[in-house]
């Protein structure tokens, strides 16, 4: 239906976006990985499109690159994956990544993907051979891999703080919100590395209460 759609980021979450188009916005899904490209709020945004067509529902997944939605239409066109799984799979794993694990055969490392289990992932890997053949090998070489040998090279506990780190920050925002701090900017009151060491919600509202106050005095 839609090859991409080009508006302004008025709503920024971990799983969804919503981009304005002459006042009308459109609610697309996204990975975590499309998710840690995206620009500011208020910011353009070009989201490649892919649209889900049910009987009772219409949906949209975004991705930032054409790669990542073609890779996308591949794992949902696989019996058993659906949209859910596909984007999981797309959060754990950057394109290139997905490849790896794909020409090297490892199911094991593709298990790391909440409720992918090894059969399925064989299955997802056979099915996928083929076809991550046509993706855009150019545009894929300037993406990492964290997969070697058959093992995850990357530093797996950076990986795994990062995305905590994205995740409690978004659950922040929502409860400062809650609290009537719209638009709060968490980055504002606490650095990554005083999160990564609280590792607390509740402790770090109150640390970012403190300072507002201390800031209104």
């Amino acid at each position: 239906m839609f090859e991409y759609i080009f508006g302004e980021l008025k709503v920024k979450k971990v799983d969804y976006i919503a981009l304005d188009i002459n006042g009308l916005a459109y609610k697309i899904y996204i990975s975590l990985k499309t998710f840690e490209k995206l620009e500011e709020i208020g910011q353009k945004e070009k989201i490649y499109i892919h649209t889900n067509v049910k009987e009772d529902d219409i949906s949209f997944y975004g991705f930032k690159t054409e790669n990542e939605r073609e890779l996308f239409k591949a794992l949902i066109s696989i019996s058993g994956v659906g949209p859910k799984l596909a984007i999981a799979i797309l959060s754990t794993f950057n394109t290139r990544e997905v490849i790896d694990i794909v020409t090297g055969d490892e199911a094991k490392i593709f298990t790391r993907v909440p409720g992918l289990g090894v059969k399925k992932a064989q299955k997802i890997i056979l099915d996928l051979k083929d076809k991550v053949k046509k993706l855009n090998i150019i545009e894929i070489d300037n993406e990492n891999s964290s997969i070697a040998n058959g093992k995850l090279i990357i530093s797996t506990t950076e990986s795994v703080n990062n995305t905590k780190l994205i995740l409690m920050k978004e659950d922040l925002k929502l409860a400062l919100e809650s609290l009537g701090y719209l638009n709060a900017d968490v980055s504002k009151w606490i650095s990554d590395e005083e999160l990564s060491k609280i590792n607390d919600l509740g402790e770090s509202i109150k640390i970012i209460l403190q300072k507002i106050q201390e800031k209104k005095k």
